[in-house]
């Protein structure tokens, strides 16, 4: 899907409510995941072990919102969907809506569905299983719902793998919401309910408090993430602790796309899909060579129909070798950096010549593109290990 908000990973990481915190304060466990799990050796997940959007992201540092204790998983999707409603020239009470009506229905969080319902059909059950192979937070099991607003793919709003993306969930909700009659006057309650039809419409009034402090928290960076279209960020991830000279695997995720022909084109790199914002770092030591939009825009999701890497970091490491990181949502350094193996340089994303969310990796010698399978193989690092989230 085409995303209209404008730079999510931006908002996250310039966010005001960060600047007075350390960068280290992420998910104790994401971050402890992190130092015991360098992505240059990635040994397969065991098969119970769901994929946490908490392990590393941009998501937020945990705050004390009208009362309410929320943890940095849940300010991250807190963010998404008052930075959605910006992105879409809504104004500060679509956000607030929004809000309570996620608090309610998932406490904020992106939750995936077993398919357990009793409701469910086999074929139904299936289906929405498939939810759990998406990052995610938690489970339900509430008939096919799914995500931050429990939205159910039966009822068509969207598919189970638009519906496990934060930014399609946001959008698909604002979508509706704009459809209900004097939305912007009538009470809250009321507009979630006329959205989301609940069995407990009235559920939401009670968190509207919350949203309202949250979405004045909030809004001032969601407004200049919808104004300003750079691809540069701070970075907010802890870098990997990598022996110096060594090569590494950059991000998590599956590779989905090898290096070689095609659909008539010469692939030049290998794409690697992960979680939207997951963290990409450098692949060996080096010095950032270019950080900078390659395309028409790159504040929102791109299409095959756009020329152009996107968001492109490329790295120089020496003897004629360089790596180049394409599509990110965002970056975090600069031409002239130097950087070290492990250095967050980006997040994933999907901006330039893209239909999906991935890191395009390429790894070049003396300007031509060669395999970086074997090239990384060679040097200790196997692409297609399975990777945890």
């Amino acid at each position: 899907m085409i995303g209209t908000a404008e730079g999510l990973a931006r908002a996250y990481a310039k966010r005001w409510l960060w600047k007075a915190a350390a960068p280290v304060a992420v998910p104790v466990f994401g971050v402890l995941t992190l130092l015991l799990i360098p992505l240059a050796v990635l040994a397969a997940p065991d098969a119970s072990t769901s994929v946490a959007s908490s392990a590393c992201s941009i998501g937020g540092t945990g705050a004390s919102v009208a009362g309410t204790e929320l943890d940095s998983v849940q300010m991250g999707h807190a963010q998404t969907i008052v930075t959605v409603a910006a992105a879409q020239g809504l104004d500060p009470y679509a956000a607030t809506v929004a809000l309570a009506t996620a608090y309610q229905e998932s406490r904020i969080r992106m939750l995936a569905n077993d398919g357990s319902s009793p409701e469910l059909t086999a074929e139904q059950a299936a289906v929405t299983a498939t939810s759990l192979t998406y990052p995610h937070d938690g489970l339900g099991s509430d008939h096919d719902s799914v995500n931050t607003f429990q939205q159910r793919w039966i009822a068509g709003w969207g598919s189970v793998a638009q519906l496990m993306d934060p930014v399609y969930a946001a959008e698909a909700f604002y979508r509706r919401l704009v459809e209900v009659p004097n939305w912007q006057v009538i009470p809250l309650t009321q507009a979630a309910q006329a959205v989301q039809v609940s069995a407990y419409g009235s559920a939401y009034a009670r968190w509207e408090p919350l949203a309202s402090e949250l979405t004045t928290m909030l809004w001032p960076a969601a407004q200049a993430t919808a104004a300003d279209a750079s691809g540069a960020v701070a970075g907010v991830c802890p870098d990997l602790p990598v022996p110096a000279g060594s090569w590494i695997r950059s991000t998590a995720g599956t590779v989905t796309s090898g290096y070689g022909p095609r659909g008539g084109t010469w692939h030049a790199g290998t794409d690697i899909a992960g979680p939207r914002d997951g963290p990409v770092y450098a692949a060996a030591d080096g010095t950032a060579v270019r950080a900078e939009c390659t395309s028409a825009y790159c504040d929102r999701d791109g299409s095959l129909s756009l020329a152009g890497y996107g968001n492109l970091v490329e790295l120089d490491h020496g003897g004629g070798v360089t790596t180049r990181y394409a599509h990110l949502s965002a970056y975090t350094v600069t031409a002239g950096q130097r950087v070290s193996a492990g250095t967050l340089i980006g997040f994933q994303g999907s901006t330039g010549n893209s239909t999906g969310v991935h890191l395009h990796f390429e790894v070049r010698l003396d300007g031509a593109s060669v395999d970086p399978v074997p090239w990384l193989t060679s040097r200790g690092v196997d692409l297609h290990a399975a990777s945890a989230g």
